[in-house]
């Protein structure tokens, strides 16, 4: 599955407010992916990518919030 960045952070920055909130939420997210939490994602779209990318698919989709 071909994924457009631009296309995936513009979606995202309609649940936040700046790019900056977005990046450090972006981050917690990516990082809590690390330490072993579940993907929200749909499988098929996550497959491959990094956590990184997983935590902005998910941001995008309204699947995670800020905590």
């Amino acid at each position: 599955m071909e994924i457009f960045m631009s296309e995936v952070i513009n979606g995202a920055l309609k649940h936040f407010p700046s790019r900056y909130e977005l990046v450090r939420v972006a981050a917690i997210r990516a990082n809590s992916l690390l330490r072993g939490d579940k993907i929200l994602l749909d499988e098929r779209k996550a497959f491959g990518h990094k956590n990184t990318v997983i935590s902005l698919l998910e941001i995008k989709e309204g699947l995670w919030k800020k905590k």
